[in-house]
């Protein structure tokens, strides 16, 4: 451990070996698949997938995908299908979810898609 400046002990933590966090990656596909596969017939084993996908990240620092955050909700952790329990909504140039569980909202920008359309009617 290092003095800083402020002398406060710096702590150097280890990282996982880059195999376990290929596995989580790989892990956390699997859950969300599996979560997308058992909505239909029980919500709630899709959202303890979810939650479980979202601790292995936590644990082993492995980003979650992006096309893959937006299939939960970031209050309540619950696997989110837009018409069960997701309401969608495009408001001021974002995408709005609104989730129905726990009435927690969440924006997501479109500005790339929009720069896309002015630049093909340019064209």
């Amino acid at each position: 451990m290092e003095k800083t400046s402020g002398g406060h002990k710096k702590i150097e933590r280890k990282r996982k070996p880059s195999g376990q966090r290929e596995i989580a990656g790989q892990r956390i596909n699997e859950l969300f698949a599996l979560a997308e596969k058992e909505f239909s017939s029980e919500p709630e084993l899709s959202n303890r997938y979810v939650s479980l996908a979202i601790r292995i990240s936590q644990k082993y620092k492995v980003k979650i995908p992006s096309e893959l955050k937006r299939r939960f909700c970031k209050g309540c952790h619950s696997y989110l299908v837009p018409g069960k329990n997701l309401r969608v909504r495009l408001q001021n140039s974002h995408l709005v979810y609104y989730c129905l569980s726990c009435k927690e909202i969440m924006r997501f920008p479109y500005i790339r898609e929009q720069k896309q359309k002015r630049s093909e009617r340019k064209l």
